[in-house]
């Protein structure tokens, strides 16, 4: 092939390529400007999505001066990881986006050095069956907490919450707010709060973990995980 012929095959493809990214971090913006309004991220907090064909994520941070961010700030996966969400990305294949700040319900969680246990269905089939209290300092560290499957945690001083998908992220943290408001306010009422039966926990637990697998497969592959329809 000659040589200017290759040069401008290469000239297309990175206009596509930006093309391409221009879609992502546009939908990536709106669901940061999604999650502000609701008041469930604020200035500051964070917002990122794996994008597996690309073996890249975005991350963008929410700033309270404009609705929707315009600064989106791109990592390869194989570069050496330096934050958070870089390092969670290669721990959980499954994981498709991030969410991390200060969630009003989640980090009172933290602030009460309580975890969020199984109290709900719904919150155990999409969060696992513990949003854990996680100590920075703690022996094993995130990390090593992490690998427990769960998509929510309470650090000390951010909640974070996982999603296999973007769409799938939005869902899951406006379930983690309303079930740590939930579990706040009656801890508060009183001292014994009624966990879901072991069988409950099992089903709604073993159908969260089909679709990591699933999630992480397909992210391994290259590809983007599916939102499931239905319970």
């Amino acid at each position: 092939m000659p040589l200017n012929v290759l040069k401008l095959f290469f000239v297309w493809c990175d206009m596509l390529m930006k093309v391409d990214n221009s879609h992502i971090e546009e939908a990536l913006g709106l669901a940061a400007a999604r999650l502000a309004g609701k008041g469930l991220l604020k200035s500051g907090d964070t917002l990122s999505q794996r994008i597996p064909e690309q073996n890249s994520f975005v991350r963008v941070r929410i700033d309270a001066r404009q609705d929707v961010p315009d600064v989106f700030e791109w990592t390869r996966l194989s570069e050496t990881p330096w934050n958070l969400h870089h390092h969670i990305y290669l721990v959980r294949p499954d994981v498709g986006a991030i969410a991390s700040g200060g969630l009003t319900w989640t980090s009172a969680l933290a602030r009460l050095d309580l975890s969020l246990p199984a109290v709900f269905d719904e919150q155990v089939r999409h969060l696992g069956v513990e949003a854990k209290r996680v100590g920075m300092r703690s022996t094993d560290g995130p990390m090593g907490a992490f690998s427990n499957g769960a998509n929510a945690y309470c650090l000390d001083d951010m909640a974070l919450c996982f999603g296999m998908g973007l769409e799938r992220l939005l869902l899951n943290i406006e379930i983690l707010e309303k079930c740590a408001e939930c579990f706040v306010l009656a801890q508060s009422a009183t001292a014994k709060v009624k966990r879901l039966p072991w069988l409950v926990k099992f089903i709604a637990n073993g159908r969260l973990k089909k679709d990591q697998k699933d999630a992480a497969s397909r992210h391994l592959r290259g590809e983007r995980s599916i939102l499931k329809a239905g319970y």
